[in-house]
C-alpha cells in the first residue's frame, strides 16, 4: 500500500459507517434474549399462571428494550470506521490504521453494482445492496448501502450499476469477452465489499457518490 499522506492530518470530509457493527448486532439479540427471559420471570411472579398474556407482555417489553440498545449503541459505541477525504487522497480508516487508499489525483476506476438482498433479516423482501467500488492499481475502497427499487432509481448514477448474480458458467456456454470482463471485475469487487466493505446509512452513501460526483471530475461519470 503507497504511503500518499501522514493518517494524523485532519480530514476534510469524513464519512462514519458500519453503525450497525457485530457488536451492535449481538448485542441486539443478547439484549432481547435476556430480557424476554427475565421479563418472563418478573411478569409471572406478578400474574402465576398468566399463560400467554404474560409472553405477549414479556415479548413486547424485550422488542422495546431492544430497540433502545440498538438505538443507544449506535450512537455511543461507534465501529472506528470512516471513509475520509484527505486533500486528493481518500482513505478506508478503523482508528488510526489505514485499511484502503487511493490518490485522487491520479485515475481511478469505478465499479458500481447491485443485488437483491436475500436472507437479511432486517431488509424487505425485494430490496437491493447497492455497492461500488474506487478501484487503483489493486487497491480497492468498497462502500455499499441497503436501498429500496425506489431509493435506487434515485442514486447517482444508477443507471451505471449492473445488475451482480452469482453463477458458474455451464460447460460449452458462450459469453460475450466484455461482459465476462466486467463480471469478473465486478466479482473482485464484491469479494473485496464481503471482506472489507464499508457499509453506510442511505443518506450517506447518496451523499457520498454526489461529493465523488462534484469533485474528481476527471475519472468520475456524469450523471447525465
Amino acid at each position: 500500500m503507497r504511503k500518499l499522506n501522514a493518517p494524523d492530518l485532519a480530514p476534510n470530509l469524513e464519512f462514519e459507517v458500519d453503525r450497525e457493527h457485530s457488536g451492535v448486532r449481538i448485542l441486539g439479540c443478547l439484549t432481547f434474549f435476556f430480557s424476554s427471559v427475565i421479563g418472563y420471570l418478573i411478569l409471572n411472579s406478578f400474574v402465576p399462571n398468566g399463560g400467554l398474556i404474560v409472553v405477549g407482555a414479556a415479548i413486547a417489553i424485550a422488542v422495546a428494550l431492544t430497540y433502545a440498545a440498538d438505538y443507544l449503541s449506535k450512537i455511543y459505541w461507534p465501529s472506528n470506521r470512516a471513509i475520509q477525504f484527505v486533500d486528493d487522497v481518500i482513505r478506508l480508516m478503523k482508528g488510526a490504521a489505514v485499511q484502503g487508499e487511493i490518490d485522487a489525483r491520479e485515475h481511478v476506476n469505478l465499479l458500481m453494482w447491485h443485488f437483491e438482498a436475500k436472507r437479511h433479516p432486517r431488509v424487505p423482501k425485494g430490496w437491493y445492496v447497492v455497492a461500488s467500488a474506487l478501484e487503483q492499481d489493486g487497491e480497492y475502497i468498497v462502500s455499499y448501502s441497503i436501498a429500496s427499487p425506489q431509493d435506487f432509481e434515485a442514486l447517482p448514477l444508477s443507471r451505471l450499476s449492473l445488475k451482480y448474480q452469482r453463477k458458474k458458467e455451464k460447460k460449452g456456454e458462450s459469453r460475450d469477452l466484455r461482459e465476462a470482463g466486467s463480471h469478473r471485475r465486478i466479482a473482485m469487487a464484491e469479494f473485496h465489499r464481503g471482506e472489507f466493505g464499508a457499509e453506510m446509512a442511505l443518506e450517506d452513501y447518496h451523499a457520498y457518490l454526489d461529493y465523488l460526483a462534484d469533485t474528481y471530475t476527471s475519472w468520475m461519470p456524469k450523471d447525465k
